[in-house]
């Protein structure tokens, strides 16, 4: 059974940390992409990112259970 992270008095749910550790990957991953040139594959950047973080989400719910 998954549990909420306490920080003091405050609740953190599992999956925010999730989404936000696959927020900062994603940009990461993206930030990086941009500084060799990759943006020029890519039709619509906003939607891969976007996706890409879907992916990173789907990939750390493995790990952290969310559920």
């Amino acid at each position: 059974m998954p549990h909420e992270i306490a920080l003091g008095e405050v609740y953190i749910p599992p999956l925010l940390l999730v989404v936000v550790i696959a927020y900062a990957l994603a940009s990461f991953v993206f930030f990086i992409g941009g500084k060799l040139g990759l943006y020029r594959f890519i039709a619509f950047p906003m939607i891969a990112e976007l996706c890409l973080m879907v992916i990173f989400v789907n990939a750390l719910s493995q790990y952290i259970t969310i559920f």
